[in-house]
């Protein structure tokens, strides 16, 4: 049998944890402090747990199903060694349910602080695409942010559980340090030599330059058009509307509901009762 296209990696891979990254500041903060205690070296050595691939299905009309598609925790490509969902699984779950033809529609059942924008564009057209197919909804269960709510926003609907879920946090992230102050004061002079102006930037010990600073600010920027362009588009949102979302907070269910974030407040078992009788 040939891999499918769509796999995602069985081996732990380092450098997806380096980049722009669409995740809610304080979840982002004391996972990134967790993780620089962590011995990195026998960390990715250990054993990758199983996770099962494919969807659940749930009862609907006319003798079909609804796929639930699970997105939770951290969003990476290759599922996180510290636990969330691979985008290029769940593309592939999504584009399975959506060529189903026992599966009526789809819910994707969100609890997510968001992820790396590497991996997070295809999934949203992904689900964007699938709505052509079917019903596509989402389902906040306490919070769908950043990267994960950037993949909400193209499906058809949104609702969240309670009033104290939390929606949003639209921003993107990238974290460079200039510790050349710090390697001064030891003594340390960094030499990098290097073949262009960028090559190089933000090697410990070396001075970030203007020219560097504004590279990483357009890494950024470019990443954050995407993302506003989806939401944008996915939710129907005057340039004003995304304005007022565009803050990189996230908002309580009722304000998120009030700024067009989502369509309205409502349990699990309700949003799937209303998806089953969806046409």
């Amino acid at each position: 049998m040939t891999e499918p296209i769509l796999a995602a990696p069985a081996f732990r891979r380092f450098d997806e944890y380096l980049g722009c990254w669409a995740y809610e500041p304080e979840r982002f903060l004391a996972q990134w402090q967790m993780i620089r205690g962590v011995d990195m070296t026998r960390h990715m050595a250990a054993p990758q747990p199983d996770r099962p691939a494919g969807y659940a299905t749930l009862p609907a009309r006319g003798g079909k199903s609804i796929a639930v598609l699970k997105a939770t925790g951290t969003l990476m490509k290759q599922a996180s060694s510290f636990g969330g969902t691979s985008t290029i699984q769940l593309r592939r779950d999504v584009r399975q349910a959506a060529a189903d033809p026992n599966v009526s529609a789809i819910l994707l059942a969100i609890d997510s602080p968001g992820g790396t924008t590497a991996g997070t564009a295809d999934l949203a057209a992904d689900v964007r695409a699938a709505r052509k197919a079917k019903p596509v909804w989402a389902h906040i269960d306490d919070l769908g942010a950043s990267a994960a709510y950037w993949v909400a926003s193209q499906a058809d609907m949104i609702f969240a559980n309670t009033s104290t879920a939390l929606v949003g946090s639209i921003g993107t992230l990238l974290t460079v340090y200039d510790m050349s102050a710090s390697a001064e004061r030891e003594g340390i002079k960094t030499l990098v030599f290097k073949t262009g102006p960028l090559k190089g930037a933000g090697v410990p010990g070396s001075v970030i330059t203007d020219e560097q600073r504004a590279h990483f600010q357009k890494i950024v920027d470019d990443g954050q058009s995407a993302f506003d362009a989806a939401v944008r588009s996915g939710r129907g949102m005057t340039a004003a509307e995304l304005a007022a979302v565009r803050t990189g907070g996230v908002f309580g269910a009722a304000e998120a509901l009030s700024l067009k974030l989502i369509d309205g407040v409502r349990s699990l078992d309700k949003t799937i009762e209303a998806l089953a009788n969806a046409k």
